[in-house]
């Protein structure tokens, strides 16, 4: 008799249905009926009609045995898959069925993962030169070329998804689609008017991603200098954050948990806003992405107190970076220098900052400080030197802003780059204390 293998049925799925699993996506054919050999974990099946004009329908599966069998079931009038109760006659006979269902229509995870990362390398055949050349990289981003779905997981939890899907009963409906929608980013969805805005939202459950408003990150208590201090350097932001986190959610039944556990649940919430644009290409979870790392990479005292929280944070943002090329529709345009500006700038505070805290730190110390922060600058630096080699960029802050030139007449005249100013907050963008 074959042993069990996790599996997961799609009864009744339509020839030709955009259908994915992780950062698998295919069109499915006549004689397809599921994926088995799944590997323990959290997995994300997806579909639509069509492949890049269609709403898609997303699902998180938890995979906890050898023996797990989901299956899902194509609803026509909805055009979505739907889970079948274990309990259910259907499922019983997709279970009597499997050994049959084994011999034909069930494909292997591995092989389809090998199978879909072969093609991608056949279709970009730059990139893949580009990885011949540097084959003696560390074994991190060899074992992510090999399955990068674990490790862009890493710190999504059972807990994370309850609370952003709104589940109280876990694993039981973590879904979503391409136009769920946090209440703060409502207002607009790419594609869709105000109308069918309100009607689409209307009719799929709201994602209760972790409320920033980055126009106000300082303390309800602060005035003058202190607020100024907060507003530019948001550590005492990601404190509140992180406390928030620590408070469970109303009717979850869930204890406080510690402060650990929130700042990881934090970082999960980056790994799962940005996979959700990967794979649903919803639009909410791109805006809460980029205002997570807002916070993260604005902060100064807080480098200090949880360095090792940043450097991971860092290897967080490369492992994404390095998949920014799957997502369809130009979301993450790195390559363009308007497009990519905000996270360019982004970058620079961070290293800017980065530099001043731990040189700071150092010479607080008279050299003995100098181990402080070398992780995270070594990390950082990684980051940068890979930004540049796959995408031009410049470590911007060793680039001549403004100088003085001479003319040929001899007359010498100030030059500076556009948005100088604004950009190193100097000048008229210089930060001002009023006295009220």
């Amino acid at each position: 008799m074959m042993a069990p293998t996790p599996t997961v049925i799609f009864l009744n799925l339509p020839p030709k249905t955009f259908i994915g699993i992780d950062l698998i996506s295919f069109t499915s054919g006549p004689n397809f009926h599921g994926i088995t050999n799944l590997s323990s974990g959290l997995h994300l099946s997806y579909t639509g009609t069509d492949a890049s004009l269609s709403i898609r329908h997303g699902r998180w599966l938890n995979i906890q045995s050898q023996s797990d069998l989901h299956v899902l079931q194509w609803n026509n009038e909805l055009e979505h898959l739907e889970p079948v109760p274990t309990a259910s006659a259907t499922a019983q006979n997709v279970l009597k069925r499997l050994p049959e269902l084994h011999a034909r229509g069930l494909v292997d995870y591995a092989a389809l993962r090998d199978a879909s990362a072969k093609q991608a390398r056949s279709q970009n055949p730059a990139q893949n030169a580009a990885e011949e050349e540097g084959d003696d990289e560390d074994d991190e981003h060899e074992q992510d070329a090999e399955d990068p779905w674990p490790r862009l997981t890493t710190h999504i939890s059972r807990r994370l998804l309850s609370r952003i899907l709104s589940s109280a009963d876990e694993d039981a409906s973590w879904t979503l689609t391409s136009i769920s929608s946090a209440p703060s980013d409502t207002e607009h969805i790419p594609g869709l008017s105000s109308n069918e805005t309100q009607s689409a939202l209307s009719e799929t459950q709201t994602l209760n991603l972790l409320p920033i408003d980055l126009k106000q990150t300082w303390s309800q208590t602060a005035v003058g200098r202190e607020r100024t201090d907060m507003a530019r350097d948001r550590s005492w932001y990601l404190s509140h954050l992180i406390e928030m986190l620590q408070t469970p959610a109303a009717g979850s039944g869930d204890g406080e948990v510690s402060q650990q556990v929130a700042a990881r649940e934090l970082l999960g919430e980056v790994q799962f806003t940005f996979l959700m644009v990967l794979c649903l290409a919803n639009y909410s979870c791109l805006e809460q992405w980029k205002r997570i790392l807002s916070v993260l990479f604005t902060c100064r005292n807080a480098l200090l107190e949880v360095e090792g929280f940043f450097v991971e944070a860092i290897r967080v943002l490369r492992l994404q970076l390095g998949r920014v090329e799957d997502v369809e529709g130009g979301l993450f345009e790195l390559a363009d220098e308007m497009s990519s500006k905000w996270l360019r700038q982004l970058l620079r505070t961070f290293r800017t900052n980065v530099e001043e805290v731990f040189g700071d730190a150092a010479e607080a110390g008279k050299g003995k400080s100098t181990e402080r922060g070398k992780q995270l600058k070594e990390t950082l630096a990684e980051l940068e030197i890979w930004l540049r080699e796959q995408y031009g960029w410049e470590n911007e802050g060793n680039l001549l802003r403004r100088g003085m030139v001479q003319l040929e007449d001899g007359e010498m005249i100030e030059l500076r780059m556009d948005g100088a100013d604004e950009e190193d907050e100097t000048g008229d963008y210089a930060p001002v204390v009023v006295e009220m």
